[in-house]
């Protein structure tokens, strides 16, 4: 149990360094390079990491995967977006950095549930295997 819960960490880890990088690229730069990716990095992981909180979170309601349950699975997956997108928001802003270099907080809510939706597919299609 406790190794399946570190793996998830380490892959969800990953996929922030990957997200990261997206960032670096996208984003616009406000100084050296490595810094530059620390600061996307922090915000990829708002979504990587605090979205996996906010799914384990959501598995706890009972019955979640039966009737309306996957609905208000998306629900939540998009509700926790918005509020790791304030997140990175905040600590985008403590990185002396312009919010208006990021989107709307909105585009959290679609990160998170992209992000989600995509790992339950993979990790459905690994437990196939």
């Amino acid at each position: 149990m406790i190794s399946d819960r570190w793996s998830g960490v380490s892959r969800r880890l990953l996929l922030g360094v990957a997200l990261g990088a997206v960032f670096t690229a996208i984003l616009p730069r406000h100084g050296a390079l490595g810094w530059d990716f620390f600061d996307a990095l922090t915000v990829a992981c708002c979504f990587t990491l605090l979205g996996g909180l906010v799914d384990g979170a959501l598995q706890l309601l009972p019955d979640i995967d039966v009737g309306a349950g996957p609905l208000v699975r998306i629900a939540g997956w998009f509700a926790g977006g918005l509020w790791c997108a304030v997140v990175a928001r905040w600590l985008w802003q403590q990185y002396g950095r312009d919010l208006a270099d990021l989107p709307g907080v909105w585009w959290g809510g679609v990160a998170v549930v992209a992000i989600e939706a995509g790992a339950r597919f993979i990790r459905r299609i690994s437990d196939r295997e």
